[in-house]
């Protein structure tokens, strides 16, 4: 496998062939692992036909209730939209495709997030993941095709750093979703507590989120970061004691 710790979600796929198609991108560029969101279209004869000799990665494929429960275990996800918004739009902040990180070089499982052909990933679904990418494609017709969009994806990733064997280099051990949240824990807690208008600390807390997940942390960076955020934390309470 090439890419062995890449996963791909695709969220309520709603044609089965394009389920059969992805199936059969994923084979082409050495990734194994399909997971779907929301119904089983794995016994859809459509499915079944557009997957070719990839059936066993279209057989296999994880179905989950819901986005949280199919991200449980992976260390990192990135998520693709077309729905890109200005620059004070910090919810729709994306990255371009070439800007993504090298996967080889990344411990723990990385998932890359489809949403549905007719509107794509909700705010909220692009918020459960720590980096947002988009496809650069032409203005008169930005909308791609599911299966067109994952291949366009894999092959960038494939092409840059799929290797046949394993990468020599690998970093640190990247910090799992769990520690990245922990950090959020107390920097939500620290701005609550600043002089903010109210309407303005759900976008600071965002952009804090937006960093975190744009930004390839180890664990041992979090950690620190952790502790960083609690002394701040600790800064903010007994100022507010003082004060009352």
């Amino acid at each position: 496998m090439e890419l062995p710790n890449i996963v791909v979600v695709l969220v309520e796929p709603e044609e089965p062939g394009n389920v059969g198609f992805v199936s059969r991108v994923l084979a082409n560029f050495g990734v194994q692992e399909l997971r779907i969101v929301g119904w089983d279209p794995r016994e859809d004869m459509t499915a079944q036909i557009f997957s070719v000799r990839a059936n066993n990665i279209l057989d296999s494929a994880g179905i989950f209730d819901d986005l949280p429960s199919a991200l449980e275990d992976i260390d990192a996800a990135w998520a693709t939209s077309a729905r890109a918004g200005r620059n004070h739009s910090v919810t729709r902040a994306l990255v371009p495709l070439k800007d993504l990180p090298d996967p080889t070089t990344l411990e723990g499982k990385i998932a890359l997030v489809f949403g549905r052909e007719s509107s794509g990933l909700t705010n909220e679904e692009l918020g459960l993941c720590e980096l947002a990418f988009t496809i650069p494609t032409s203005e008169a017709y930005p909308s791609l095709n599911l299966s067109h969009a994952v291949a366009v994806v894999l092959h960038h990733l494939f092409s840059n750093y799929g290797l046949e064997e394993p990468s020599e280099i690998i970093l640190p051990r990247a910090a799992t979703r769990n520690e990245r949240d922990q950090v959020m824990v107390f920097m939500d807690e620290v701005i609550d507590g600043l002089n903010l208008k109210d309407y303005r600390k759900p976008i600071a807390k965002q952009v804090f989120r937006n960093l975190l997940g744009r930004a390839y942390m180890t664990g041992r960076e979090v950690t620190t970061l952790t502790g960083i955020a609690r002394k701040l934390y600790d800064l903010v309470n007994e100022c507010e004691k003082v004060e009352d």
